[in-house]
């Protein structure tokens, strides 16, 4: 059902928040894989480490700024129209703004959770 939900929201969305949503669901993985080469790795300071970082916030306000002006977008698309949409007519916008937000929601806890398992595993590595 999620995986239809979101094939839903991705075939009404624009290209922007098409290439949004590819982006975020796609930063999921690529955080895992950034964690793993960052563990991988000898330096303490490495680009992956910094990557997984940044998504920390990145992700999170990726969403926000395209659920946002999405948002306002569909807001003034309301206003304009000569008639009253109907709950039906406006839940595939609502629906895709929420989408974006938790994307980037979800981006940003997996960034968050593989940033303190590096700093766990380098605590580790100074220890011994």
């Amino acid at each position: 059902m999620l995986v239809q939900a979101l094939e839903s929201v991705f075939a009404n969305a624009a290209t922007p928040q098409k290439i949004v949503l590819v982006v975020l669901l796609a930063a999921v993985p690529a955080t895992l894989a950034a964690a793993v080469l960052a563990l991988r790795s000898e330096a303490q300071d490495n680009i992956w480490r910094r990557i997984v970082a940044d998504l920390r916030i990145a992700g999170p306000a990726l969403g926000l700024l395209v659920g946002g002006l999405n948002s306002f977008h569909m807001g003034r698309t309301i206003q304009r129209l000569p008639f009253d949409p109907t709950l039906k007519q406006l839940a595939p916008g609502i629906f895709e703004v929420s989408t974006l937000v938790s994307l980037g929601a979800l981006a940003g806890l997996v960034a968050v959770a593989a940033h303190a398992a590096l700093g766990l595993a380098a605590l580790r590595a100074r220890a011994a």
